[in-house]
């Protein structure tokens, strides 16, 4: 991954994953960018936070995303209405892997309720250090991006 930006989100059940998330990105040199919310006691909609990073990437074409809620389902959901993202739920590093390699995910989506620590940074290590294997699978991307979105 050559752009080393990072924007993560999450709801009100996501928080503490998240902030545990952040700061090992931090720690292996990635530019993280914390949209929100930082209020445990606050509840939030998912999807107000989705679309907040869904803006930040539209505007940073390179970098990833991390959305965090209680199932991933609603980051996941929400994220992928729009033609420039392609966020993938993922609950093992296999299925992060290939996301990035099948579909080039550009957002990582976790259940905090689903997924531990371990389990969560094991999804996060590997989505962060897979490429895309492009090829017929770069295909499978411009179906998507032919099909549009918001």
């Amino acid at each position: 991954m050559t752009n080393k930006t990072i924007y993560l989100a999450s709801d009100h059940r996501g928080i503490s994953l998240k902030l545990i998330l952040a700061a090992w990105l931090k720690d292996q040199g990635y530019d993280v960018h914390d949209l929100g919310p930082q209020d445990t006691l606050l509840r939030v909609n998912a999807s107000d936070y989705a679309v907040q990073l869904v803006g930040a990437m539209r505007e940073d074409k390179d970098s990833r995303g991390v959305l965090i809620c209680g199932t991933g389902q609603a980051m996941a959901m929400t994220a992928n209405r729009f033609a420039h993202i392609r966020a993938a739920l993922c609950t093992n590093g296999f299925m992060a892997r290939m996301a990035r390699e099948h579909n080039d995910a550009n957002v990582l989506c976790l259940g905090a309720e689903l997924v531990g620590e371990g389990l969560a940074f094991d999804c996060l290590r590997t989505f962060l250090g897979t490429e895309a294997l492009g090829g017929r699978y770069a295909e499978r991307c411009q179906i998507l991006k032919d099909l549009g979105g918001l």
